[in-house]
């Protein structure tokens, strides 16, 4: 049986003697029953029943059989698996030794053949092809992600002088000839400029870069002209060329003839370099009874018929016995809640919430986001002596003496239009009204204004911090700033150069992963860069600092990783283990980071159906804890020596007992989020094994990602035009937390776990050892 066209070719036969010449053609060959040799120029192999070999291109292989056997061939065309994946030839591919064929990822390889087999068999000839180029781009995909080997480097080996550099341009130019391949295609894929590789190209060479794709282009026309009976527009496609007149001109100029003459010049004299003695092909056909038998056979089912994973399969043995812990403890830095005024601290339900954070959390402070004497608290009357114990002061009493009662610190906000006067007033008083108690929590930051003057942002400065220290001289003061999202420059060079920047406590400013972005046009490059922006921003600032020879204390007061900008592509896009991973990384450095208190103080919600993604609240309107509230709350169960910490896994140890977080941190378009299938791609699988651990242990196990604990499903599985009532309140509130398991194992020197995260999912697993008392 076999079936054939000009970009591919699936054939089924008895295979006893069988040569390919090397062309631009990859083939995949499944031994579906029976035995036979494969012989190629640098292996030899049995290939058996059931066996599968992937055959590279350029490459000369034959196959012998002894015995009857049923072999399938698919053989794919060079130029149509370029037009699918110009980079694909840029590897090689085969299947790893160790598998042995036993691969999962072999068995979703022979399923994937198997349906290409079918529709062949089917041959309908009204969807032949549309069928075939399913299952065949499925078979590019399987490849480039699971059957991936370097490309041999053919070029090195028989050029030692060239460098490495010009060694992988040439790689890539051979494996991309066919194809219209640019210089400025590979200088970009080398991080160099056009001129500067041509040159070195040249140099090494000898020739120019275009010299090199011409002379490639004909010398591989010229072994198809000799080898094949193909027609000239065929081979001049197959090759690159834009034209059969262009092949002939080129042609003619290099061989001193056209190809015409040139393929009848060769076959009238067979001995000359190119000809090659083809072995006599012996191919018998298979009976399609018996193909349908075969195909009637249960498939091995080692996979998940699941869209392909982008991530490989994650396997870890870890030797507890061989590992040896960080020199520190991993640290949780400060917690601080922002509110929006002053007066929200005399809301009830605030104060509720608040207390009930500080119990999961413990909290170092409150953020007052707004200049604190624009509230409406200061409205009239407050800086009158003879009204100190009404309205204002009275209602001032209130929410000041209840922060010292809960041992809080209060961060105030002044700006460059703050009347140094009024400042000077209200702490005059308040120094005379509060005991000092009351008044050793609070802490002060002036915002830079990147409009005004220099000598403007020096004067108020020096004005407010010597109103500071005339009345609260223990009072921490430090400077607020919107750093640029790229690196430190422009207006951020004149605060890291500034005196004030030297007279400051601390420096507070955001990180926001979003204000680089543009949703609707995605650079994938930025896209990448947002998975770890805040602590790379951190990171930036720091930098700065040290580079001038400050180590003030960072506050980082509000940010927030990539996530959608409405409400659907927020709450779709669960971001658990992204949240979870930069919560990590800037726990070692910030002094203390920062969380609205709920989405209404926020002001999250925008007037054009979009909301506000600068920064991150830990609760919905109605008190519902959000996926980082729950992120928080694992993130402060973690405490011991740190034995291992990557991007997928941290290991921890407490005395006799361990934790082991493992997260998948997934950054992709939040407008994709909705669609399921998609975000499926980037599932990945964990097999981990941890050595060492004898004895019964406790495990308790909490999972967290959009399916256990995400709160947005739950709002939108609400079907009521009136919205949720105080029941339905209640049971979302109970529903959106981490799923928690217990079970109790009996080890033997190890623990072994297999995990399927979904994206941004992350896993905590908590081991305790069981005292037993002997008898």
């Amino acid at each position: 049986m076999a079936q054939r066209g000009g970009d591919f070719w699936v054939t089924v036969e008895d295979m006893r003697q069988f040569y390919q010449e090397d062309d631009d053609s990859l083939t995949l060959v499944w031994m579906l029953e029976g035995q036979a040799e494969l012989h190629t120029e640098e292996r030899h192999e049995i290939l058996l029943a059931d066996s599968l070999t992937i055959l590279n291109r350029n490459q000369r292989w034959q196959i012998v059989g002894d015995t009857a056997n049923i072999t399938l061939r698919v053989v794919l065309s060079g130029r149509w698996v370029l037009q699918m994946y110009p980079d694909f030839f840029a590897h090689d591919y085969g299947i790893p030794p160790a598998a042995g064929g036993m691969w999962p990822q072999c068995d979703e390889l022979r399923h994937l053949l198997r349906q290409l087999l079918v529709v062949t068999l089917i041959n309908d000839r009204h969807r032949y092809r549309l069928e075939a180029n399913r299952w065949l781009s499925e078979i590019l995909l399987l490849l480039t992600s699971r059957f991936q080997q370097p490309a041999r480097q053919r070029s090195r080996e028989s050029n030692p002088g060239w460098s490495k550099r010009i060694v992988r341009v040439v790689e890539r130019i051979n494996a991309s000839y066919t194809r219209r391949i640019t210089l400025a295609e590979i200088a970009g894929s080398e991080f160099v400029s056009e001129a500067w590789l041509s040159r070195l190209f040249r140099k090494e060479v000898g020739i120019s870069f275009m010299q090199y794709i011409t002379t490639l282009r004909l010398e591989k026309a010229a072994e198809a002209l000799h080898l094949t009976r193909r027609p000239l527009h065929q081979i001049a496609l197959e090759q690159g060329f834009a034209s059969t007149r262009m092949m002939s001109d080129l042609f003619r100029r290099h061989h001193g003839m056209t190809p015409s003459e040139f393929r009848k010049a060769r076959r009238q004299n067979p001995d000359v370099p190119l000809s090659r003695v083809t072995p006599r092909q012996q191919c018998h056909p298979v009976a399609v009874d018996t193909l349908f038998s075969l195909l009637n056979k249960p498939e091995t089912r080692g996979w998940e018929p699941s869209p392909l994973p982008t991530h490989p399969l994650q396997e870890r043995v870890l030797d507890l016995h061989q590992i040896q812990p960080a020199a520190t403890a991993l640290r949780h830095t400060r917690l601080v809640i922002t509110l929006r005024e002053l007066d929200d601290l005399l809301r009830e339900d605030v104060r509720r919430q608040l207390e009930r954070l500080d119990q999961q959390f413990s909290i170092h402070g409150i953020d007052i986001a707004e200049p604190f004497l624009s509230s409406r608290l200061f409205a009239s009357g407050w800086d009158d002596p003879l009204m100190a114990g009404y309205a204002c002061w009275y209602n001032l009493h209130q929410l000041f003496t209840w922060l010292a009662q809960k041992r809080w610190t209060v961060l105030l906000h002044t700006g460059l239009t703050t009347r140094c006067d009024l400042l000077a007033r209200f702490l005059h008083q308040a120094v005379n009204h509060f005991s000092p108690d009351v008044t050793a929590g609070w802490q002060f930051v002036m915002h830079w204004s990147t409009q005004a003057s220099d000598a403007s942002r020096q004067q108020v400065w020096q004005a407010q911090r010597a109103v500071l220290g005339q009345f609260l001289p223990q009072a921490k003061f430090g400077v607020w700033h919107r750093f640029s999202p790229t690196s430190p420059a422009g207006n951020d060079a004149a605060l890291l150069g500034s005196t004030i920047l030297m007279q400051a406590d601390f420096l507070a400013c955001p990180a926001d992963a979003n204000e680089l972005l543009d949703l609707a046009q995605l650079d994938p490059a930025r896209l990448s860069s947002s998975e770890n922006y805040p602590v790379q921003k951190i990171r930036q600032i720091v930098a700065a600092l040290r580079q001038r020879q400050l180590s003030l204390p960072v506050w980082l007061l509000s940010w927030n990783t990539l996530t959608g900008n409405t409400r659907a592509t927020n709450g779709w896009f669960f971001r658990g283990a992204l949240l979870m991973q930069n919560l990590l990384g800037l726990s070692e450095q910030v002094w203390l980071a920062g969380f609205w208190l709920n989405s209404g103080l926020q002001g999250e919600a925008r007037a054009n159906n979009t909301i506000d993604t600068s920064s991150l609240a830990l609760q919905y309107n109605h008190g519902l804890p959000r996926p980082i509230y729950w992120v928080l709350w694992l993130w402060k169960r973690l405490r011991g020596e740190v034995l291992v910490n990557d991007k997928n896994v941290l290991l921890l140890r407490h005395q006799n007992s361990y934790q082991l977080l493992l997260r998948n941190t997934v950054v992709f378009n939040p407008l994709l989020s909705s669609e399921e299938a998609f975000i499926q791609r980037f599932r990945q699988q964990y097999h981990l094994t941890l050595r060492g651990l004898s004895g019964s242990w406790r495990i308790k196990c909490h999972l967290f990602d959009q399916h256990n604990g995400a709160l947005y499903p739950l709002t939108e599985a609400v079907r009521s035009e009136s919205g949720p009532d105080e029941e339905m309140w209640c049971w979302m509130e109970h529903k959106a937390r981490p799923t928690l398991t217990l079970r109790e194992e009996r080890l033997h020197d190890g623990w072994q776990i297999t995990q399927s995260l979904e994206s941004n999912a992350l896993v905590l697993y908590e081991l305790a050892p069981i005292i037993t008392r002997e008898a």
